[in-house]
């Protein structure tokens, strides 16, 4: 049983000299050599699974070039550890350029299964015998990147998902006997999409959740938008209930950050962490003054802990307790509130209709919603680099002073400073194609201190966004 925690071509003229033969054959032997030394890197780097590993307490990755194990021991610092791992022949050619991977541990930790995120994929890793192996026999792949996958009765579960420049409401499993993923058949039709929302599978409710997902077609000047209703999947009756609206109190986040522990939603973001039980129907809330909740793109819940990375390979780390955050955090309110009754919906039918048509109205007459956002301080922290003069700067004290960090300690000022910067650079270079939007400079008159600015390139993205 299981359970979860990606050659300068040289144009020989027909008719030469000796001369100049044997200078392109001299030309063809050295980029033969270089091509030769190349081809290792070309097609060895960047091949890993990855999964944390909750008895080294850190995160472990399977080099698939060789077969050697790895464990982080500083972010970003790599060390091999235990024997060569046996790999498939002529694995590496049936993966993706780019991979991603969930995994899930058997009972006595002597197997790992890993999924290939968009692909269907499915290995085993026996660690009794050293060797992995792929175990499916799939063929269509691509549309459930961002897919909830997950462990049921010893089944793989994966639901949901976007790709084909559409998003999936699909609830498929791995069958071990046809080596294929199944779909599962609802009896109704449920949300329109499941992706890049609340989702999580309750074992002791034996339910699928999830809410808050994008949503929208894929089409020239038409946003994306955002389902705000909250469901349940019951594997028993095998239906899709709708349990309510989200509450609006969670969603007006726009930087929040979700992990999922089996009971908890754990929503996070800068110094407030969301407890919501979405069983009970209740959000518990902590703020701090003195404590940085900050996320990162990989996540991982071990045990009682969350842990966050901003990077596959290296960047900063942070991490905390759940159990110390349910002790600190007081109740803010329902998840969700149900939906009416009946015949309160007999009752405002025509009036609905009516509603209706002016929000269509409204959405063909109101001006187009930038997808990127930026919180409070983000905000307050770009115009005031966008309404700088040429040539000039904002130093570590202004920054300091523009996100509100005048009353914490050296160490937090800047860890707090850096994550900021790198979190607006990271959501320029998403949106807008922009490497390093915000610059930053040492002083000429104290290399201590820093001096910041905005590229070209971002100025001019960012004061169409800011119109």
């Amino acid at each position: 049983m299981l359970w979860f925690g990606g050659y300068e071509l040289i144009s020989v003229p027909k008719k030469s000299s000796v001369e100049s033969k044997i200078k392109l054959i001299g030309k063809g032997i050295f980029f033969l050599a270089v091509a030769l030394c190349t081809i290792p890197i070309s097609f060895g780097q960047g091949k890993y699974f990855r999964w944390f590993d909750a008895g080294l307490n850190t995160r472990v990755r399977l080099d698939l070039s060789v077969g050697q194990l790895e464990k982080e021991a500083l972010p970003g610092s790599w060390q091999p550890f235990g024997e060569l791992i046996q790999l498939d022949s002529g694995m590496l050619s049936h993966l993706p350029p780019t991979l991603s991977n969930h995994y899930f541990y058997s009972v006595d930790k002597q197997l790992l299964l890993l999924t290939v995120a968009g692909t269907g994929q499915v290995y085993e890793l026996d660690f009794s015998t050293r060797v992995l192996k792929r175990i499916d026999r799939t063929f269509y792949s691509g549309y459930n990147f961002g897919a909830e996958v997950f462990e049921r009765n010893g089944a793989i579960y994966s639901v949901g998902g976007v790709g084909f420049w559409a998003y999936s409401k699909a609830i498929t499993y791995f069958d071990t006997n046809s080596a294929e993923w199944q779909a599962v058949r609802p009896k109704n039709p449920g949300p329109a999409s499941i992706f890049n929302g609340y989702q999580g599978y309750s074992k002791s409710a034996d339910k699928f959740f999830t809410g808050g997902s994008e949503e929208g077609e894929f089409l020239e000047n038409v946003p994306l938008g955002l389902n705000t209703n909250f469901y349940g999947y019951d594997f028993t009756s095998n239906s899709w209930e709708v349990l309510g609206e989200i509450n609006p109190l969670l969603l007006k986040d726009r930087s929040r950050e979700l992990a999922w522990n089996g009971t908890y939603f754990i929503q996070f973001s800068r110094e407030k962490v969301y407890l919501i039980d979405p069983i009970k129907n209740e959000i518990f809330e902590h703020k701090s003054v003195t404590e940085q909740f900050q996320g990162g793109e990989f996540r991982f819940v071990a045990g009682d802990t969350v842990y966050c990375y901003w990077d596959l390979e290296n960047g900063s780390l942070s991490k905390f307790s759940i159990s110390e955050i349910q002790s600190k955090a007081s109740y803010a309110g329902a998840f969700y509130n149900p939906p009416p009754s009946l015949l309160v919906y007999y009752l405002l039918g025509g009036g609905a209709v009516l509603l209706l048509i002016g929000i269509l109205i409204y959405r063909n007459k109101s001006k187009k919603v930038s997808q990127i956002q930026f919180d409070e301080q983000e905000t307050v922290l770009l115009k005031s680099l966008l309404s700088l003069s040429p040539g000039c700067h904002l130093s570590t004290v202004e920054v300091n002073e523009l996100l509100g960090l005048s009353t914490k300690t050296l160490e937090n000022q800047r860890r707090i400073r850096l994550n900021t910067i790198s979190q607006l650079n990271q959501k320029i270079q998403l949106f807008y194609q922009v490497d390093q939007g915000v610059e930053r400079q040492a002083s000429p008159d104290d290399k201590r201190q820093s001096r910041y600015s905005l590229s070209a390139e971002a100025q001019r993205c960012l004061k169409e966004y800011f119109q």
